[in-house]
């Protein structure tokens, strides 16, 4: 029995021995493969090679949201230097205390654990450094399985042969779970602190220090979590106190309770913007492994949240007073013209609202803009030299090859300044200047040396506007909203007024790759002159408000105030109402509507869109005081001259009412005045005398209105007292001295007109022409031939001569009863 108990144990001691020996030729192994590996394995990649979160915040860091990484885990990769040094020295207390005195695997704990472990086969105690769980979770390793230990042992000294201590503390720091899918310290400092790493506290580093080694149960956002942190930080604090004696103060602030965010309580601020911003560029902010980089998973945003909160908070207060009106949408933002951020957007009224479509960002959609783009069209017009401020326009009713323009109210208003025509919105004046643009390239063109003039339409295609269709497609209508263009385009058009016609881009995030740099430095560039943008902008401020406040005000003394210039737009069957501002060093552009496109006669840019324009206005002002900048006349090409107010023209004593314009010498058409005439008109007939006799006569002002004018004004029931006609002494000589020639309407000149062949190669073409007041009859001739005759003392009949022309090349001419005359050169082609 006793020899049956030796042997035995002799067996058991033999197994011991050749299991000990099986181990110790693992570990030899190991340590020649470990040294193999040390030598010649590459440097792995340790931040690069996983999907990362995105982080955006406003201007002043409030997080606005964070998204999850490709594989649903919240990721930030943090640098070093970004991380509290007391988050540092605590993870390194609990985790790794002789984290600088080994090399990556501290050996003499691991011979202790393997001992425990598998010698003993006692209780499961680890020895993993730092380094070593770098390597478990960059490789994903089993490490609790004996295979999975040596492989983790391996890839630490490979680890530790390629990086520093402080790289791999970087990466652990990077790489550690803290509980849910939070991966990293960064994002764990911002998800339940709301803070940079940078910031935290001493009783947060020492709360979060403790979370890696068991991240399940110890997870901050639940109560168990927090009570199993509690326990878990005791003998931490004690290290820490023996280790950093001079904290004990601030140590006592660890067990004070702190308040912890949930990640399901993470915020989703400005959605529109933080939408905005991620699809701008998406290999700048890309969450794959192959585009992320460090700098681009923090994006800080241009837009302040407090100021955007409040701009919502007037927006959806301003749709709920006006449910009644059908008001259920609506989208604003606004750019500061200097810097050219984005400073709050709002996509639409509720981004939860599914029934208006709440998720769809209003200020990115391409919408019809109404009259919002006629500012523009004078800008043209006015670096052509067809108008300035105070020149007197045409409000009349007028067809362009088959496109007739009305306005708002249907009616016309006959003779109108520039300035009013724009600030009045008068669509056949904006449609004849976008004409005059297109009949002014063509000429210029044709010349040998041809001055660049811009269209409309090239206009907006050197602004950059998106998806336009072929210029042929819109025609004249394009002024009158006939294209589509989004509200942040817009925007970046009315900043180009406040920037004195530098149109630039308008930004979204601070930080800015160096190809952005050099695309928005090239797209620089003046769109218009200096002195138009001024005048446009000058003209703008006219524009009476709704019910403004008083800190925007536009009158006498308006240099003391706010000045806004702004403009209203309403689209075809009123599916659109507009507004846009330009106050101080913001552009804010207001839109209400439905995304649906459904009309509404309510939507009406004046009085739907304007109103809640200065309603934000306000609120941006007494959130922060806008800046106000005004412009000196001595930096621009400009001058003052007094002109006749009715006319637009250069002031003369018979003008009834004198007032001011500025004027941009040697381009903008300047002209004495013919409209007021001063007559001598016998005391007994009432007839106009030739001598001044003034014992026979007396002196008295009469207005020469165009023929074109004097028929409207008949048809709006105005008397306009006619001059007196001449005394039948007068000579011809005496009576063509002064007046006009006429101008002729239509045909246009060196138009061709084409007619089918198969209609026997007749066309109808209308005779109009514009005469000065004194003449009573049109006389019509082609290629010498008489057509015809208008009887211009009847303003009754708007009905224009038709000529039926056959084809071939013609000279047509007009004269009037008093031998003033004009032509133009035609041409009719028949086509098959």
């Amino acid at each position: 029995m006793i020899f049956s108990s030796k042997l035995n144990s002799i067996k058991r001691f033999r197994q011991r021995l050749a299991f000990r020996f099986k181990v110790f030729l693992v570990i030899c192994l190991a340590l020649f493969t470990g040294a193999l590996m040390y030598l010649l394995l590459p440097k792995p990649n340790l931040a690069n090679y996983q999907g990362y979160s995105v982080a955006i915040f406003d201007r002043n860091d409030q997080l606005l949201r964070i998204s999850l990484a490709r594989d649903d885990r919240y990721r930030l990769y943090t640098p070093i230097d970004d991380i509290a040094e007391h988050l540092q020295r605590a993870t390194i207390l609990y985790e790794d205390q002789n984290y600088y005195a080994h090399s990556g695997v501290d050996y003499p704990a691991l011979v202790r654990a393997f001992w425990q472990t598998y010698v003993l086969q006692e209780r499961r105690i680890g020895a993993s450094t730092i380094v070593m769980q770098v390597a478990r979770l960059r490789w994903n390793i089993p490490s609790q399985e004996l295979s999975g230990k040596i492989e983790q042992i391996f890839r630490a000294l490979q680890l530790a042969r390629h990086y520093s201590k402080k790289e791999l503390l970087e990466a652990y720091l990077n790489l550690a779970p803290y509980g849910g899918n939070i991966q990293g310290i960064g994002a764990a400092s911002l998800i339940y602190f709301d803070k940079p790493a940078s910031a935290l506290s001493l009783a947060e580093a020492i709360t979060l220090a403790v979370v890696p080694q068991n991240p399940n149960w110890r997870n901050p956002s639940t109560s168990k979590g927090i009570a199993a942190i509690a326990v878990a930080k005791e003998p931490l604090l004690e290290r820490w106190l023996a280790q950093y004696p001079r904290t004990e103060a601030a140590l006592r602030l660890a067990n004070v309770p702190l308040f912890v965010r949930k990640a399901k309580n993470l915020p989703y601020s400005a959605p529109h913007f933080v939408q905005h911003l991620l699809s701008q560029q998406p290999q700048n902010f890309a969450m794959s492994s192959s585009q992320s980089t460090a700098s681009g998973q923090k994006i800080k945003g241009t837009i302040d949240l407090k100021l955007q909160n409040r701009l919502e908070e007037v927006l959806q207060a301003y749709i709920t007073q006006n449910q009644s009106r059908g008001f259920n949408n609506a989208s604003a933002l606004l750019l500061n013209s200097k810097t050219m951020h984005i400073e709050a957007m709002l996509g639409s009224a509720d981004f939860d609202n599914a029934s208006i479509q709440g998720q769809v960002n209003g200020t990115t959609a391409k919408r019809s803009p109404g009259s919002t783009l006629k500012p523009f069209v004078y800008a043209l017009a006015i670096d052509a030299g067809l108008i300035h401020p105070m020149t007197m326009l045409k409000d009349l009713p007028k067809k362009y090859a088959g496109f007739a323009p009305e306005n708002f109210g249907k009616g016309f208003v006959g003779p109108i300044s520039a300035q009013d025509a724009l600030i009045r919105s008068r669509n056949v004046p904006a449609v004849e200047l976008q004409s005059q643009l297109l009949k002014r390239q063509a000429l210029l063109s044709s010349q040998a040396n041809p001055e660049k003039v811009l269209t409309f339409y090239d206009f907006l295609k050197a602004a950059g506007i998106t998806q336009l269709r072929e210029r042929d497609f819109y025609g004249l209508a394009l002024a009158l909203g006939g294209g589509e263009v989004t509200m942040l385009e817009l925007t970046e058009l009315y900043a180009m007024i406040a920037n004195l016609g530098a149109h630039k881009r308008a930004v979204s995030t601070y930080w800015v790759s160096a190809e952005e740099v050099k695309s928005n430095a090239s797209d620089k560039h003046n769109l218009v002159s200096p002195e138009a943008a001024f005048l446009v902008f000058d003209m703008l401020t006219k524009n009476p408000k709704p019910d403004a406040p008083t800190a925007f005000y536009n009158g006498p003394d308006r240099e003391n105030k706010h000045q806004v210039a702004w403009k209203t737009g309403t689209s075809w069957a009123f599916r659109d109402a507009w507004a846009v501002a330009i106050s101080g060093d913001y552009v804010l552009a207001v839109w209400i509507g439905n995304f649906t496109g459904e009309g509404n006669n309510a939507f009406i840019g004046r009085t739907a869109a304007g109103p809640l324009l200065f309603k934000l206005l306000d609120a941006v002002n007494r959130y922060q005081s806008t800046q106000f900048d005004p412009i000196r006349l001595q930096q621009l090409d400009l001058k003052w001259v007094d002109i006749c107010k009715t006319t637009g023209d250069l002031y003369k004593s018979e003008c009834p009412e004198k007032s001011k314009t500025l004027f941009i010498p040697g381009v903008s058409p300047i002209k004495t005045a013919n409209i007021y005439r001063k007559l001598w008109v016998d005391n007994i007939t009432g007839l106009r005398r030739c001598d001044q006799n003034s014992a026979l006569a007396k002196q008295k002002i009469y207005a020469f209105w165009p023929t074109e004018f004097q028929s409207l004004f008949a048809q709006a029931g105005v008397h306009i007292e006619k001059p007196p006609r001449f005394m039948p002494n007068c000579g011809f000589d005496d009576i063509v001295a002064e007046g006009d020639k006429p101008q002729i309407i239509s045909p246009q000149s060196l138009l061709n007109y084409v007619v089918e062949s198969s209609l026997k190669s007749i066309v109808s073409i209308p005779l109009q022409a514009n005469a000065d007041a004194q003449a009573s009859y049109l006389y019509w001739f082609a290629n010498g031939q008489f057509i015809g005759n208008n009887d211009l003392s009847d303003t009754s009949n708007h009905t224009p001569l038709i000529w039926k022309a056959k084809t071939g090349d013609y000279e047509v001419q007009v004269s009037d009863d008093l031998g003033r005359s004009a032509s133009v050169s035609v041409q009719v082609q028949a086509v098959k």
